[in-house]
């Protein structure tokens, strides 16, 4: 017999996110972690769109955002569809909590898988501190493989001696220029007044130098009137925006989190797609079958595709692209289409917002 029934390959968003759901289901597992130790690195933000068990490390909740673009400030808001930030700190709190207080559930940090070898209709998981078995492995390690388009990043959580920040509305994607070969915006999550996430973001074929991000951020907080400010922690990272990213599993395993795909290609947002992964992944589980990850509608991989293209071939048409996006589509469609929703009702919207002539030229050039 197997030593746990799960073994999952990583304890960051998406192995903890699995671990969460399996936590009192019967079902044993043990998550293995090549970190010692969790620490407030990163926050995940999202339009909430269903529950999830990570409602209670719900850091902050906006009803408003803010798209500036080459036509002006398009101002967007919904009570129903909040846009939401979970702290990474509170995050693997909770879902450690959850392991450790589950019957057969076990989290090993400071430890690393090295490799899966299938083992008479199990799998065997050698790590950096020996080998178990398990009837099931997910594999949520981060990706080898190089994306040909991603989000690059760079951000500070900043107090401020001054009260520069209006903790109602997020200025979602404010456009710049000239700082890499693709789209550039300024992002900011306003926590108070006196207390922000500020962050420089480019959707690029490759990332922005060090000192380039550097000096952008730091120029971004002194246009915001900052005459002083404390650096209370620091950010940055890098997603794939790439259709059919997911990277191909070791045979009769489930490669989960950004190697399965689980960034949406055209826009970066994982977490509610991780979460929706989990869902399927635990419920199959529970059930004695296999995991398999939902598939992707052909038609949402057609437009992620086409948007893409668009924006890689020219980067100077996106500013106002998104701007289109957010003042032409109906309130909450495009932000559901955003967070993965394939009711066609939304794709058709978010169509509709948006000129028609280089998607057609983009639909029609092979990929």
């Amino acid at each position: 017999m197997p030593d746990v029934d799960v073994a999952i390959l990583g304890g960051g968003c998406a192995g903890l996110s699995v671990a969460a759901r399996l936590a009192g289901s019967g079902v044993s597992f043990r998550v293995v972690e090549p970190r010692a130790r969790y620490t407030d690195d990163r926050a995940w933000s999202f339009w909430r769109t269903a529950p999830d068990p990570f409602e209670p490390c719900v850091r902050a909740s906006w009803s408003g955002w803010t798209v500036e673009g080459p036509g002006g400030t398009v101002g967007r808001g919904s009570g129903r569809t909040p846009y939401q930030t979970v702290s990474a700190g509170a995050f693997y709190g909770h879902a450690q909590d959850l392991i450790h207080d589950a019957p057969g559930g076990s989290i090993t940090l400071g430890t690393a898988a090295e490799g899966v070898v299938p083992a008479s209709g199990a799998f065997r998981v050698d790590t950096s501190d020996g080998s178990f078995t398990a009837r099931h492995v997910l594999d949520g390690r981060p990706p080898a493989r190089r994306p040909r388009y991603g989000q690059f990043f760079l951000g500070r959580e900043i107090a401020t001696a001054e009260p520069v920040f209006d903790p109602r509305t997020v200025p979602l994607m404010h456009f710049r220029r000239g700082y890499s070969a693709g789209v550039d915006f300024l992002y900011i999550l306003p926590f108070a007044r006196d207390r922000a996430l500020v962050e420089v973001t480019s959707f690029a074929p490759a990332r922005p130098s060090a000192e380039t991000f550097a000096a952008w951020l730091a120029d971004e907080i002194a246009a915001l009137g900052v005459v002083s400010h404390d650096v209370l922690r620091e950010e940055a990272g890098a997603l794939p925006m790439e259709v059919d990213y997911a990277e191909t599993p070791v045979a009769g395993t489930t490669r989960i989190g950004l190697g399965g795909g689980a960034a949406r290609p055209s826009t970066g947002y994982a977490f509610q797609r991780i979460q929706a992964q989990a869902d399927a992944l635990a419920t199959a589980l529970v059930a004695g079958e296999a995991p398999r990850l939902p598939a992707e509608r052909p038609m949402t991989r057609f437009m992620d595709r086409v948007f893409l293209q668009v924006l890689a071939t020219a980067p100077e048409r996106g500013p106002a692209l998104f701007e289109s996006l957010f003042r032409n589509a109906p309130p909450e469609r495009l932000e559901r289409f955003l967070s993965g929703s394939t009711r066609a009702a939304d794709r058709l919207s978010v169509m509709a917002a948006l000129p028609p002539l280089p998607f057609l030229r983009a639909a029609a050039r092979p990929e």
